[in-house]
């Protein structure tokens, strides 16, 4: 039997309009058929590029043209046909680019098979190694390994580049399969500055699947990077790990995201990352920079952060619906952080049943190990609106200061912030409202602060703000380590309307004052608040049998609002006394005097040295 090399290039044989030949590239069987139309009916013409470009699929005899039949059956056709071989040391690049080049154009799946092909040359003078093209399908079989030589070593570069010379938009890219892409470990880093360097950039790419893929062993700037300005969309990211993608040095190395995602619905699932020491104090696993975004279902460990989601006015500008959910992180500092630029929203973002767990770096400094919440929203001049999280676990395994255990911290105005239902292990501080670079504080409406549980607190809220309104503070729980702790909640604004504080429980010991109002809180009576006053002196006079006196509990006029009611729960019980609810101002009393009424047939003695908690309910 002839050999494809035989067969067109030596024109041996005779030209049959069927013919079975050995591949000369894989020696396997193959099959061509004469044809005179290329794949989509149009007519073939003497040197015709398109064949000529081709030379694999389609192919010449003279002025005849074949094409191999895996075209109308299986459409899959393996690397090595094109030339390409397992090799540690000859460069496979060129082979590679052609393969891609043919099967996007023909629609057939191309796949590597189990072998290492090395790659050691650039596709032109600019920094893309590979290009994509429109349709390709490129599938990895299990122990196929695509490595980068040490001719990288010290080089920018852009392994698999969606952002061709003309700019022309991609659609319909896959890469699927148990394939290795391997960026060269020790002998490619960045050693002499910070350099563009990244796996897979699909700038301009539209409808794009990465899936079960393993990206390894490289000093990257970004692994996966999506979206331009406003090109590209629909990318998918599942189902693959991405290990040890940093691993030069913090002070060349200084920025690294293993997924920047710059497309609207962008979809980032059921991923492993797994980071290192220089990860832990430089790596975000994804950013968002997009609407219609997701990420849930993967897991992280050694970031610095999980999250950054931005909004860019060079971008996408104001970006909306964005849900992160469901997913394991063990990383250095906050899970998700916000940054809405000048002129820019960031909308609709779901954070819901994360497990996130926060260790500091021993050994560095607070450069590197910041605050350790679930969330922070920075002030960069833009908006927020409709955040929410919700069912959530933090945990703080090691901080290198107490300073820094706060739950959140929310440095710009937000219309609408949830924060309910979640779990802090160590984040006694609890969530911080202040501002940051700039010297204005945030304006805040329908913030809602609920059902978390904490198991510690020295601080509940610290709110800082120009105006507060229609917000609720309630239902939190945590542990006190003393009855000494004083304003667990704290609101200091010019406005304040519409909000209220009620039932936050204390475990082991009651605060002493759990929250003060301001004389701004209190001037508005849309505001509400319920809480409780510890241990105040509330002596109690002589009272005869069958009659009733009056004592007046020691509280400052911070606790004193016409028609707040004051409920007293006396620290040791008093058979013999009947306490009764009052309410302040009623009858033009200038003071909180409680009426208790001797119910026994006996004389009450005096007791001075009475403590009490007070509910105030204003």
């Amino acid at each position: 039997m002839l050999t494809t090399n035989e067969f067109f290039v030596l024109l041996s044989g005779s030209a049959d309009n069927f013919v079975q030949l050995i591949d000369s590239n894989t020696g396997e069987i193959v099959s061509f058929k004469k044809v005179n139309t290329w794949i989509d009916g149009t007519g073939l013409v003497i040197n015709d590029s398109r064949v000529l470009n081709d030379q694999v699929i389609y192919r010449t005899r003279g002025n005849e043209f074949y094409v191999n039949t895996v075209v109308f059956s299986s459409k899959r056709v393996y690397i090595t046909a094109f030339g390409a071989k397992s090799s540690y040391n000859e460069d496979q690049r060129a082979f590679i680019q052609h393969a891609f080049d043919v099967c996007s154009e023909l629609g057939l799946k191309l796949v590597f098979p189990s072998g290492h092909f090395l790659i050691k040359s650039f596709n032109s003078s600019s920094e893309n190694i590979f290009e994509l093209r429109s349709g390709l399908d490129v599938e990895f079989e299990d122990y196929s390994v695509i490595k980068l030589d040490a001719y990288f070593d010290d080089r920018a570069f852009v392994l698999f580049s969606g952002v061709t010379a003309d700019s022309s938009p991609l659609y319909n890219i896959a890469f699927k399969g148990k394939g290795i892409i391997d960026f060269g470990g020790d002998v490619s880093k960045m050693r002499s500055l910070y350099l563009n360097r990244v796996g897979f950039e699909g700038g301009n790419c539209t409808n794009v699947l990465i899936d079960g893929l393993y990206w390894t062993n490289g000093d990257l700037r970004n692994c996966i990077g999506v979206g331009k300005g406003n090109s590209g969309g629909n990318v998918t990211i599942r189902n693959c790990t991405f290990d040890n993608l940093a691993t030069g040095t913090k002070e060349i190395n200084h920025d690294h995201s293993t997924i920047y995602g710059n497309v609207d619905f962008l979809s980032v699932h059921n991923n492993v990352f797994i980071g290192n020491r220089l990860m832990s104090l430089i790596g975000c696993a994804c950013e968002i920079h997009s609407s219609h975004s997701s990420f849930d279902n993967n897991k992280v460990y050694d970031y610095t952060r999980m999250n950054f989601v931005a909004s860019y006015e060079s971008e996408r500008k104001d970006i909306t619906n964005i849900s992160i959910t469901d997913n394991v992180a063990d990383i250095t500092n906050t899970a998700v952080y916000f940054w809405s630029d000048v002129n820019s929203l960031i909308s609709n973002v779901l954070i819901s049943g994360n497990n996130i767990r926060h260790k500091h770096i021993e050994g560095e400094t607070q450069n590197y190990n910041g605050h350790q919440g679930l969330l922070s929203i920075l002030n960069k001049g833009g908006k927020y609106e409709r955040i929410v999280a919700k069912g959530n676990s933090c945990h703080i395994l090691y901080t290198i200061g107490d300073h820094l255990r706060y739950a959140a911290d929310i440095f710009a105005g937000v219309e609408v912030l949830e924060i309910s239902s979640n779990n802090f292990v160590g984040h006694s501080l609890g969530f911080l409202f202040d501002k940051e670079e700039s010297d204005v504080l945030g304006e805040y409406s329908f913030v809602k602060i609920s059902g978390n549980a904490f198991t510690s607190l020295s601080k509940l809220v610290t709110l800082n703000a120009e105006k507060v309104t229609h917000s609720l503070i309630s239902d939190n729980s945590s542990s006190l380590e003393s009855n000494n702790l004083k304003d667990l909640i704290e609101i200091n604004s010019n406005v304040i309307q519409s909000t209220t504080i009620r039932n936050n429980i204390y475990l082991n010991n009651n605060p002493s004052i759990e929250f003060t109002p301001s004389s701004v809180f209190k001037s508005d009576y849309s505001n509400k608040a319920r809480y409780v006053l510890s241990l105040v002196d509330t002596p109690v006079p002589t009272i005869n049998a069958n009659g009733y006196g009056f004592m007046t509990p020691v509280i400052s006029n911070d606790h004193k609002r016409v028609g707040g009611v004051y409920t007293i729960q006396p620290t040791y019980p008093f058979n013999e006394l009947f306490f009764h609810a009052v309410t302040f101002g009623k009858g033009g009393s200038a003071n909180v005097d409680f009426k208790v009424d001797n119910i026994t047939s006996s004389t009450f003695p005096a007791n001075n040295l009475l403590k009490s908690n007070i509910v105030v309910d204003m």
